[in-house]
């Protein structure tokens, strides 16, 4: 008689103890890959293999997704820099610049795409990175005692700009090296010898120019769609909104613009072809590439403090254009930062074009995040710091 033996059953499936971060972090990358819109949570539960119905038993919807990917990301970072005594400045910077490079999503996450987030949610989200910059700063300030808060939180925002920077541009580079390069950057960021004067409270929001109007009814629909675009998105803006702010209707708008898309274009030409004069006044006007260089760096704090509703636009929108266009756009970005590089490289032949590539875009985004930031406008000193800033930063020794 032969006896079959019945096959064991099988293992039931166990979850795995990561999944709910497993879950933020593809969602953290298919939002920094193709937008907050253009993702479905069906997506995102299909990359990490599992059903959307599972994916909702750890997060209510996506914008909660959004959320927990963005503060998952602040608490790392508020660990690394601890509430107790502050550790070295190398350690802190060291332990940012680790949690950086596990989250290269988070610098285009934060800048592009919470404003899909609802007004409370944004609101809250937005509380969470404050109070971690705040208890940065405050631990940079003990270790730093000779500058002031303050000071303490413009490098702070400055240092976070640095580490996030690779989530800009993909240059090929070993994790290593880039991991030395920004722990390097920043560092040279926490220590600048920064004396500024103390902001009066009383009088920063005097400081802030609201500006004239446009008399031209074309160029003040441009101006008002550049703000709506910058601090909404273009996907939340309609032409109704940009209508209703210039006093007219959206119909009115058509007249000037056939469509958003024109509008869009419009508004990132504005930003390019300014900053591409610049860079080649500088060039034009310059003896040496290092000559050059610090000439086209006065220029870009100058234009990036009174612009920077546009260079919002330039880092977030490119993506909304259509595709012949966002072709030539980002071409076009290519080649500038390429004659930032240039000039870096001629100026430090000990550089590589990857690091130096690193560091211009490094120095780019500092400018960027810190103008686009109004608490940080209203400093009086803000172009003489940023140009100490991040001449630090094009100076860094590897």
């Amino acid at each position: 008689m032969v006896v079959t033996a019945r096959p064991a059953p099988a293992a039931p499936r166990r979850r795995p103890r990561d999944r709910k971060q497993q879950i933020i972090a593809a969602a953290g990358d298919l939002f920094y890959r193709h937008g907050y819109a253009n993702v479905s949570t069906g997506q995102i539960a299909e990359s990490v293999g599992i059903t959307a119905g599972a994916l909702y038993r750890h997060f209510s919807s996506k914008q909660d997704l959004l959320a927990h990917a963005l503060t998952d990301a602040f608490e790392r970072g508020t660990d690394a820099v601890g509430d107790g005594e502050p550790p070295p400045l190398e350690d802190m910077v060291a332990e940012l610049a680790t949690t950086a490079g596990v989250r290269r999503d988070l610098g285009v996450l934060w800048s592009r795409e919470t404003r899909h987030l609802e007004s409370g949610r944004r609101a809250e989200v937005r509380a969470r990175f404050f109070a971690f910059v705040a208890r940065f700063a405050a631990q940079l300030h003990a270790r730093r005692p000779e500058i002031s808060l303050d000071d303490a939180d413009l490098l702070s925002w400055c240092v976070l700009a640095v580490l996030t920077s690779p989530s800009y541009h993909r240059t090929p580079m070993s994790e290593s090296g880039v991991k030395d390069l920004l722990q390097r950057s920043a560092l040279a960021v926490a220590s600048a010898p920064i004396q500024s004067t103390p902001i009066d409270s009383a009088t920063a929001g005097a400081r802030v120019r609201t500006g004239l109007q446009p008399h031209s009814r074309k160029e003040a629909i441009l101006a008002v769609a550049t703000r709506l675009f910058n601090e909404n998105g273009y996907q939340s803006v309609t032409m109704d909104d940009i209508g209703a702010e210039v006093g007219i209707t959206s119909t009115a708008v058509y007249k000037y613009y056939p469509s958003k898309a024109d509008l869009l274009s419009a508004t990132i030409a504005r930003a390019s072809v300014p900053l591409q004069l610049g860079l080649n006044n500088a060039l034009a006007a310059a003896s040496t590439p290092e000559e050059a260089l610090h000439k086209a760096l006065a220029a870009y704090v100058d234009f990036a403090m009174v612009h920077h509703d546009l260079l919002g636009i330039l880092v977030s929108e490119v993506g909304n254009l259509p595709s012949d266009h966002r072709h030539d756009v980002r071409r076009s970005q290519h080649d500038y930062v390429a004659e930032w590089v240039r000039l870096l490289t001629e100026t430090r032949p000990e550089l590589s074009t990857p690091q130096a590539r690193y560091l211009i875009q490094a120095m780019l985004t500092v400018v960027i995040d810190t103008c686009r930031t109004q608490h940080l406008r209203e400093r009086p000193s803000l172009p003489e710091d940023l140009r100490l800033v991040t001449t630090r930063i094009l100076a860094v020794e590897l």
